[in-house]
């Protein structure tokens, strides 16, 4: 496995120096359709190189555990890193404090779905049914990953003023420019409840939302609690805490991930090839 954990090495040599040289990845760059464009070629590099398999050892060396054990080793140090540092928009560790954005982090990912596209692929068309944990699990890894990255350039995160009694449809993104979401939402009445020393303990929203498309959706929303309406996520945000209790306004997140159905479904496929694998691979009862 050394090959493996070289090839590794120099990827995260080669993030750093696009890193430097670059700076951190821009995904807006990358939004649709330049996304769904990008799929496209990547799926075709992969069947590229599934059908030069047999002539490139390389290739064929890459569909094996030699490259797919170092490459995940990799993987999970840096998530886990991920995991352990706050992501923030802005400050924070330099590079690993934006790991989304960070070259070494996307490059060894995106070495993780190519391998597994590979393994994915060569399990499908020797197609058996003893094949169907491998095919859902390496299937669903390219899933998920392609989905959460090529994706995340379409996800959209707005913030909406809303005041009691009249319906508001604009709303700003993080740089101050305004957006209409095609939705509208109108303030009834904001309810805030406080522990013994004044510091909030529940605050909502009880809230009408309007659609273009002719909807009139009544809900509460509040904080982790968000109301679904066309694809957007509405979250509880903020008030104004001059008032508390009767702040005239309330402040709503809006967000809408528009491929946040296909990584799901990458989770969900990774799971149940591991439910089939322990299923197939069950000891046989031993006959007297």
């Amino acid at each position: 496995m050394k090959e493996g954990f070289l090839i590794g090495g120099g990827l995260l040599v080669v993030g750093l120096l696009l890193q430097i040289s670059l700076g951190p990845i821009n995904w807006s760059l990358m939004a649709w359709p330049v996304n769904l464009i990008l799929l496209v070629l990547l799926l075709a590099a992969v069947g590229i190189l599934y059908a030069l398999r047999r002539k490139v050892y390389a290739i064929e060396w890459m569909m094996h555990a030699g490259a797919a054990v170092p490459c995940l080793i990799y993987a999970a140090a840096l998530t886990i890193l991920m995991g352990l540092l706050p992501q923030v928009r802005m400050g924070g560790i330099p590079w690993l404090s934006q790991m989304l954005r960070f070259w070494p982090f996307v490059l060894i990912w995106t070495w993780m779905m190519v391998i597994s596209a590979l393994a994915a692929l060569n399990h499908l068309l020797r197609w058996k049914v003893r094949e169907i944990p491998f095919i859902l699990n390496h299937l669903g890894v390219v899933v998920a990953i392609v989905s959460a990255t090529l994706g995340n350039a379409d996800i959209q995160s707005l913030q909406l003023t809303a005041f009691t009694g009249e319906p508001e449809w604009r709303a700003v993104d993080n740089d101050g420019m305004v957006h209409e979401p095609g939705l509208a939402i109108e303030l009834h009445k904001f309810t805030l409840e406080e522990y013994d020393d004044g510091t909030p303990k529940r605050f909502a929203s009880d809230i009408t939302v309007y659609t273009e498309d002719g909807k009139k959706v009544r809900g509460t929303v509040e904080v982790n609690k968000p109301l679904k309406v066309n694809g957007w996520k509405i979250y509880q945000y903020g008030y104004d805490v001059r008032y508390g209790t009767e702040s005239p306004y309330s402040v709503f997140q809006l967000v809408r991930d528009p491929w946040i159905f296909w990584v799901y479904l990458g989770i969900f496929m990774m799971i149940a090839g591991a439910l089939c694998l322990m299923l197939f691979m069950a000891p046989k009862p031993v006959r007297s």
